[in-house]
């Protein structure tokens, strides 16, 4: 039996973690060491419970900080932990990949051509074969230790592998040990630029920002944040996201469309589908508390920025994603532009966009 390891121990890594395990497989889930407090629990009991959706039980195969033991003999490495964490992950995990394992990034996040720079910095031949996935399969919640709430499972995922040309033979070896459909997807490009959440969280963010300052996520983000004006700016930044991906020869559904398309919704705009969507609506209180949430530190630098990047290099206006990004920054203090995913970074600096996608073919 393939032996997977799940790396990141937050809503969404508990939660492939316990659904897999519940389906008989051989799961460990890895926590940073600088995380262990909040996995003490789970390395006691080994068990996940899962509510909502899904109703569950699983019993991992081990729970532990030590990045050798988790991938010693591990086939298949699920990765889940948030994107600003990925560069201090990958250099905690690099020297123990080993040859003819799966890694699969979810979301990627364009994280995967960071990781191929850090590995060919090191000069090593242990390169598992690497892929991103779009999202995650669940929009969930942990609610207590070991107990994670599933609002909603997704019909499928869009996935690619780096270079594009495994991503058939990547998807045949991962799909039996994955729990929904994964769709191929052009190149790894796609897939970053698939990831609607920056679309859905960055404008939701600023346009309520009084609010979650002053009602501390006392308030539903999809279902009441996300008003008629809200959703005129996505729309904007959406078409600037669909022009990108049209320069590099890329055809991205819209977020209405993609939404639709994941959780099988009816509406004939953005905000219809949205507040059709039970697994964002159908609940209660959701909104963050601080402006330093998630939805603005990690989708701006890592999706924003990288895509308004890419327009520029590819000669495509951005100004509404570049509104949203400069007034994060302001926000919270940071220069999104230099602290966030650069071309740079991701190796692609200072080429065409024939070049780039030769770069990932």
């Amino acid at each position: 039996m393939k032996k997977i390891t799940v790396i990141g121990a937050g809503n969404g890594g508990q939660a492939l973690a316990g659904d897999l395990a519940s389906k008989g497989f051989a799961v460990t889930l890895f926590e940073h060491p600088d995380f262990r407090e909040k996995i003490r629990s789970l390395e006691e009991t080994r068990t996940i419970t899962l509510t909502g959706a899904l109703s569950a039980t699983g019993q991992l195969s081990g729970v532990t900080t030590d990045p050798e033991e988790a991938l010693q003999e591990a086939d298949l490495l699920y990765f889940l932990a948030p994107s600003f964490a990925q560069e201090g992950m990958f250099g905690l995990l690099a020297p123990h990949f080993r040859k003819g394992q799966f890694l699969l990034l979810l979301p990627g996040n364009f994280g995967s051509l960071v990781l191929r720079n850090r590995l060919a910095e090191l000069k090593t031949d242990t390169l598992p074969a690497l892929a991103e996935g779009d999202t995650m399969p669940y929009a969930c919640r942990i609610e207590a230790p070991g107990v994670v709430n599933i609002w909603g499972i997704k019909n499928f995922m869009s996935a690619s592998a780096l270079p594009a040309k495994d991503t058939p033979s990547f998807l045949e070896a991962v799909r039996p040990f994955f729990p929904i459909p994964l769709r191929p997807a052009a190149n790894v490009l796609a897939i970053g630029l698939f990831n609607t959440n920056m679309i859905l969280h960055c404008s939701t963010m600023i346009m309520n920002a009084g609010r979650i300052e002053s009602e501390k996520g006392n308030f539903r983000f999809y279902g009441e944040g996300m008003t008629e004006s809200v959703c005129s700016v996505m729309e904007a930044m959406d078409a600037e996201r669909i022009a990108v991906g049209r320069a590099i020869g890329l055809d991205l559904l819209s977020t209405l469309d993609d939404m639709k398309d994941l959780y099988s919704l009816s509406g004939d705009t953005l905000r219809e589908a949205i507040l059709n969507n039970d697994a964002y609506c159908g609940h209660g209180t959701d909104a963050p508390s601080s402006m330093a949430y998630r939805y603005l530190s990690e989708d701006v630098p890592f999706l924003l920025v990288p895509t308004a990047e890419l327009g520029r290099a590819l000669g495509v206006a951005t100004p509404a994603m570049n509104a949203i990004i400069h007034l994060a920054g302001v926000i919270n203090g940071k220069d999104y532009r230099k602290t966030g995913l650069t071309l740079k970074k991701m190796g692609l600096d200072s080429l065409s966009g024939e070049e780039i996608l030769r770069r990932i073919a």
